[in-house]
């Protein structure tokens, strides 16, 4: 049954995240939601510092009994991935978030629906506005560009936080407290192509879709179909079968999704498209049993006249390139099964007038390895092309002693009667860049029930968030 989020409980949680929703926040574009948590917290009355980076912090002082406690910091971040369907029409510079609420769940039409992050931005006010709780001195901090390259939080600057312990709440399992995560960085590699003039041949484009994709870090594990892959084996395929031509290849929208969708314009000649279309139906089948995936397609554009096409070198240069490029998990963790701990997502592909682009984003708990994946890597680009390093993030390294992890697990096992799973995950977390300038924070970071978090499949828990904000109420109110 469909329901109204003003019906939802907790009434303020939920009436901030539908505030939210309501204000773009690309990664890059936070100005707007920035200004307006400005506003929310002058409007309360409390301190409020906007950086250059568009970081917001507010602080609001301890309760009574709570003056000589060290300050407790909720963090999350503002941005969201931007991610939509292929038909819907939405606007994510200017359109509100399309919210559903159906089945217990929060979900957006068509649209990813921005709960990662914008679920610990609603919390993190109805905390600040609600007078009637207990709790140290606070301090909200909410960062910007954290899906993108954590320039908000690696730019924070020192001083400005007076807190010593910090509850990140951008985890997505309620009942795990997760205390460490990957560090990682973005590899774009470039190779220069030239045009041909071609005769004899049609332009035909295949488009991949229906793919589940993902979270680069907290899915790269679950065998979920990489649509650039899939381009790799449609192309190698079609060349081993008949004459090809490659016009342009485009797929993957962001570095920390996996690609769910992919267009290839090829030249192919007229005489080959009944056995280019047998082909691409075997693909099809191959794919479905290969990855976990319900519902993928290969889709065929009406053949069109073609004037030029690549040359052949840089059809074999691409070919290269997305058979090195590894995707999915490199290693996992020695003491576990189940926890990866270097992973690398090829993201995206792009042509552009003279040049091909491609990115590839690494992930992992240990600094060796991440220097190792970056050396053979780049090694395989520079064979064809050349290459370009950014967005590094740190590692947060697990701390054998924190006395708020500590008051933590045992918080949740009085409340609900189970043990609270600690563990250190795979997706990147600001702590770590956090860590950099404030070293001796003592951090945990938990959250709600979230699903297909960077897809437009993502939904969030009703009556975990309700959970995990009472949580988190009684754990500041613990954190004397």
């Amino acid at each position: 049954m469909m329901q109204k989020l003003r019906d939802l409980k907790p009434e303020r949680v939920f009436y901030y995240f539908e505030e939210i929703t309501k204000i773009p926040r690309c990664s890059g574009s936070e100005k707007q939601i920035s200004d307006y948590l400005k506003k929310v917290g002058e409007d309360l009355g409390l301190k409020v510092i906007q950086d250059e980076l568009n970081n917001i912090i507010i602080k609001k002082p301890a309760t009574k009994g709570y003056e000589n406690s060290e300050g407790i910091i909720l963090q999350g971040h503002m941005d969201m991935v931007c991610e939509k369907e292929e038909q819907v029409d939405h606007d994510f510079s200017t359109d509100s978030i399309d919210l559903i609420v159906e089945d217990g769940f929060i979900k957006a039409n068509g649209t990813t629906l921005g709960a990662d992050n914008g679920i610990a931005v609603a919390m993190g006010l109805a905390i600040l506005e609600d007078d009637r709780l207990e709790h140290p001195m606070l301090e909200l901090l909410i960062t910007t560009s954290e899906e993108t390259d954590m320039s908000g939080a690696l730019g924070l600057k020192p001083n400005v936080l007076k807190g010593t312990r910090l509850l990140n709440l951008d985890s997505e399992e309620e009942g795990f407290l997760t205390v460490g995560s990957a560090g990682g960085e973005l590899i774009k590699a470039t190779v220069s192509t030239e045009e041909d003039s071609v005769s004899g041949y049609q332009a035909l484009t295949i488009s991949v879709t229906g793919l589940n994709g993902g979270h680069s870090g907290m899915e790269i594990d679950k065998n979920r179909a990489n649509a650039l892959k899939v381009s790799l084996n449609i192309l190698k395929t079609l060349q081993e079968e008949i004459a090809i031509k490659l016009v342009s290849i485009d797929g993957g929208t962001k570095d920390n999704a996996i690609p769910r969708q992919m267009k290839i314009v090829i030249g192919v000649k007229e005489e080959d498209l009944e056995k280019l279309e047998a082909s691409v139906t075997k693909i099809e089948t191959q794919l479905k049993n290969k990855w976990v995936e319900e519902n993928p397609q290969i889709l065929l554009d009406k053949p069109t006249g073609l004037q030029k096409a690549l040359r052949q070198i840089d059809l074999e240069n691409i070919l290269y390139l997305l058979e090195q490029l590894p995707t999915g998990v490199h290693t996992w963790l020695a003491d576990s099964e189940n926890t990866v701990e270097s992973s690398s997502n090829l993201a995206i592909v792009h042509t552009e007038k003279g040049k091909i682009t491609l990115s590839i984003s690494t992930r992992s708990s240990s600094e060796r390895i991440l220097n190792a994946m970056r050396e053979q890597i780049t090694k395989d680009i520079e064979k064809v092309g050349s290459f370009h390093i950014s967005g590094g993030y740190p590692e947060w390294e697990y701390k054998a002693e924190s006395k708020l992890r500590e008051k933590a697990v045992e918080l949740y096992q009085k409340m609900y009667g189970t043990e609270m799973k600690v563990i250190v995950i795979h997706a990147g977390l600001e702590s770590g860049a956090l860590k950099k300038t404030y070293p001796n924070l003592d951090v945990v970071s938990f959250g709600p029930d979230m699903f297909d978090v960077h897809t437009p499949k993502e939904k969030l828990s009703i009556a975990s968030t309700k959970r995990s904000y009472e949580y988190l109420v009684e754990l500041l109110k613990g954190l004397k």
